[in-house]
């Protein structure tokens, strides 16, 4: 059974005619399936990135910007500043700590009135509204 492929047809003309010496000696025998070849390869990746461009992703699994991380710091407190700024209605915190690692604290508290302000800063940091009290200074800014 003879193969009946024109490429193939053509191909063994060539190797069996005088034109393979001609194809040889100018070194084409090499340089004549390049294109062929790299069209092939332009197609084949063509095809596959529009394959894969074309799948759908669920992408909540990965990314999920709407929750907040909420951190949870043990730290030695040493002092907490409170600046309650009376105009405009909140309470600028900072607490200065022992820790090498975290220096100072600031926390911003939409009220004004101290015992809130207290009760925040305690939430906040985990402590007891007693501790919160002896270690506080207040300073009111209009």
């Amino acid at each position: 059974m003879r193969n009946q492929n024109p490429i193939i047809i053509l191909w063994q003309y060539l190797i069996k005619s005088r034109k393979t010496s001609m194809l040889v000696s100018l070194g084409l025998e090499f340089w004549l399936p390049l294109p062929v070849i790299a069209i092939s390869i332009w197609l084949g990746g063509k095809s596959v990135a529009n394959q894969m461009l074309s799948y759908g992703y669920d992408t909540s699994i990965y990314l999920e910007a709407n929750h907040q991380v909420v951190v949870q710091l043990s730290v030695a407190v040493l002092a907490i500043e409170a600046e309650i700024k009376q105009q405009t209605g909140f309470t600028k915190v900072s607490i200065k700590t022992a820790d090498s690692a975290v220096k100072t604290l600031e926390i911003e508290l939409p009220t004004i009135d101290v015992s809130a302000v207290e009760s925040g800063i305690a939430q906040e940091l985990g402590l007891d509204v007693n501790t919160v009290k002896r270690l506080t200074r207040y300073q009111f800014t209009e």
